[in-house]
């Protein structure tokens, strides 16, 4: 019976790199360690707003600015709401 033949992995650890901020979010980045590519960390639209990575910055920038315009509408729209309107104006 043949002895399985045993390989030693002979990729590199994946290198943390600085995070870029955009519009106040920090998009976090790293080099992959078998392929060498930049990837970058991002909220996706198409998958419910889950982290993502992505090795074009600007998708992730993109992605950046979908999710906190997203999140600015909905903020807006919680303090603007007609239960609260109408319990302001009975308070007053």
């Amino acid at each position: 019976m043949r002895q399985a033949k045993k390989f030693k992995y002979r990729g590199e650890k994946s290198e943390i790199l600085d995070s870029i901020i955009h519009e106040g979010y920090e998009i976090k980045s790293l080099k992959h360690g078998n392929t060498g590519h930049i990837l970058y960390k991002f909220p996706s639209k198409i998958h419910a707003w889950e982290m993502c990575w992505t090795m074009d910055l600007q998708t992730a920038k993109s992605g950046v600015t979908k999710y906190l315009a997203k999140h600015k509408n909905a903020n807006s729209e919680e303090s603007n709401s007609p239960v609260e309107s109408n319990l302001d104006k009975i308070r007053q």
